[in-house]
């Protein structure tokens, strides 16, 4: 996700430009499906965020939740898996909570977009927000190409990370999938469902 800040000198008002950034172009976020179809919009914020919160316990402070912000893929822009892609360092504080406890929450919300969440608090429930749990585990070898081509075209700037930092291709194996889009509770989506082919 790249954001890109024009200053004005006239008004001293920030504006912000959030686009998804693919090799060669950059795009904005589609329109949102329907809030009634709760597992395309999953599906949506699955493949439309580069980025969200990843949850796991900590190894540091023993019991404790904690959440690091981490980028992320479900493919390139024009495939969607609704698979959670990351290249995550053996350095990394991700990499020694899950060498303890690898169950772990990827939590995305509409309001990356700026577009579709501008005229709302991030905490109300029409900005949609999506929580994938599961394990974090290694990519198996013959997806790690694609999972590859997910990370480096969505996240251009990856290719160039110092390579001694021993990076690995993880996902999240999901087990279970949280939306709330709409006022009224929160959905439990079945993950058969959430991996039907979409859009």
């Amino acid at each position: 996700m790249a954001v890109v800040v024009k200053w004005c000198a006239a008004t001293c008002a920030v504006i912000l430009a959030v686009t998804i950034v693919t090799e060669g172009t950059s795009v904005t976020w589609p329109p949102p499906p329907s809030w009634l179809n709760k597992t395309a919009t999953a599906r949506y914020l699955a493949h439309s965020a580069d980025w969200g919160v990843v949850s796991t316990i900590s190894s540091m402070f023993p019991g404790t939740p904690f959440g690091i912000v981490q980028s992320f893929a479900d493919g390139p822009v024009e495939k969607s898996t609704g698979i959670p892609y990351f290249y995550v360092s053996k350095i990394s504080t991700v990499y020694a909570n899950i060498q303890e406890n690898n169950t772990v929450s990827l939590t995305v919300s509409e309001v990356e977009s700026r577009e579709l969440c501008s005229k709302v608090d991030p905490e109300t429930p029409t900005c949609a927000q999506l929580t994938l749990s599961g394990k974090m585990i290694p990519v198996p070898p013959h997806d790690v190409p694609f999972a590859q081509t997910a990370l480096f075209t969505r996240h251009p700037q990856m290719k160039d990370w110092p390579k001694g930092h021993n990076w690995l291709m993880l996902k999240i194996d999901v087990t279970s999938v949280w939306l709330i889009d709409f006022f009224g509770g929160a959905a439990i989506i079945p993950v058969e469902d959430y991996f039907k082919p979409w859009p």
